[in-house]
């Protein structure tokens, strides 16, 4: 195996296109804008087995007072949930013993790499569906496990309806008598307000990124990045939210409830939900399975857990760095001065 830098935008786009498991996430205008807002070097790395690239993996590098972090995805409060390393089209056509075969050889490579930086703080979080990561924990890699809500879109309409609890099911059909209205739209400036509203609560870990960076994503994925409002009948807004619409349909950035006589959020992700089967998808991710504050809206709709893993490794200064993020630096007077991508 070889790990080399890709720097030919077009071989990483497509090579993401093809893999089962390339997101919108690891494509290369978002992993090049990401880094930017996010004050990281983009490491975009290749791994080769003779000639062949079998394998993606983005890692972000940054150095801040005297501590070296590498991440896949840079933490971001969520903005980006999974990222990690992408293997090739083929991979899930392999037999069991080959995949372990690649999956050794990546890890052999990443780690080779990982010890030549030396970060004392190191996170791979991986995406849904690549959860076998025996060859990092045979390396010495500490595992973490994650969750996201799944819906699954390609029963009938009828089945997904009966899934709902029921007081939900009272909540949509008022709802639907009220005549609301749902819009797709490019234009984030009503979205973003509501979520710096609730990014800047004491206790959000990590602040949140500038409007721009949204901006800019929302301009290099038209096709793919949407946000969709809805109306009552007065014109008032009753929930908001930003989907990505590549291989999946993801749920991707929510806002607050916002309070009113009808469930607006409730029947915005249920007209979502119509709108993602009736496109072909086969099934609707809603990341937030990992706040608690969150489940129980969201567990009401899902019929499913979908599970994420991470790999990290840090070393005695990662520890007393992570300690001091979580407990000194996360005070809202703070945040301004060590986040480097809050307006």
């Amino acid at each position: 195996m070889v790990l080399e830098f890709i720097k030919d935008r077009e071989l990483w786009d497509s090579f993401v296109d093809a893999s089962t498991y390339g997101l919108l996430f690891h494509k290369w205008d978002y992993i090049t804008i990401t880094a930017q807002h996010a004050g990281y070097r983009l490491l975009p790395y290749g791994i080769y087995k003779g000639e062949e690239l079998v394998c993606l993996a983005p890692l972000y590098l940054k150095s801040t007072h005297g501590v070296k972090i590498l991440f896949s995805p840079p933490p971001m409060q969520a903005v980006v949930p999974y990222q990690g390393f992408v293997p090739g089209k083929s991979f899930d056509t392999l037999k069991l013993g080959k995949k372990e075969e690649i999956m050794d050889l990546v890890a052999g490579d990443l780690s080779a790499e990982i010890d030549a930086i030396s970060p004392h703080y190191f996170s791979l979080t991986l995406v849904p569906g690549l959860t076998d990561v025996r060859q990092f924990l045979w390396r010495g890699y500490d595992p973490k496990v994650h969750y996201t809500y799944v819906v699954d879109i390609s029963r009938p309409t009828e089945k997904i309806w009966s899934d709902f609890h029921y007081k939900l099911r009272n909540k949509l059909r008022k709802a639907e008598k009220a005549g609301m209205n749902l819009v797709r739209s490019a234009d984030i400036s009503t979205l973003y307000t509501s979520l710096t509203e609730r990014f800047s609560q004491p206790e959000m870990k990590i602040a949140m990124v500038s409007r721009r960076y949204f901006e800019e994503l929302f301009r290099a994925y038209p096709d793919h990045l949407a946000a969709y409002y809805l109306y009552d009948r007065e014109g008032a807004l009753m929930g908001a939210v930003a989907t990505q619409e590549y291989k999946r349909f993801l749920l991707w950035i929510g806002t607050p409830r916002i309070e009113g006589v009808h469930a607006g959020n409730e029947y915005l992700q249920w007209l979502l939900i119509q709108r993602a089967k009736a496109e072909g998808y086969s099934y609707l991710e809603n990341i937030g399975a990992n706040t608690p504050d969150l489940n129980f809206f969201k567990s009401r709709f899902c019929s499913s857990l979908g599970i994420y893993m991470e790999v990290l490794r840090k070393d005695a200064v990662g520890t007393l760095a992570e300690w001091a993020y979580s407990n000194v630096i996360n005070k809202p007077w703070l945040k301004r001065r060590f986040v480097p991508y809050i307006d």
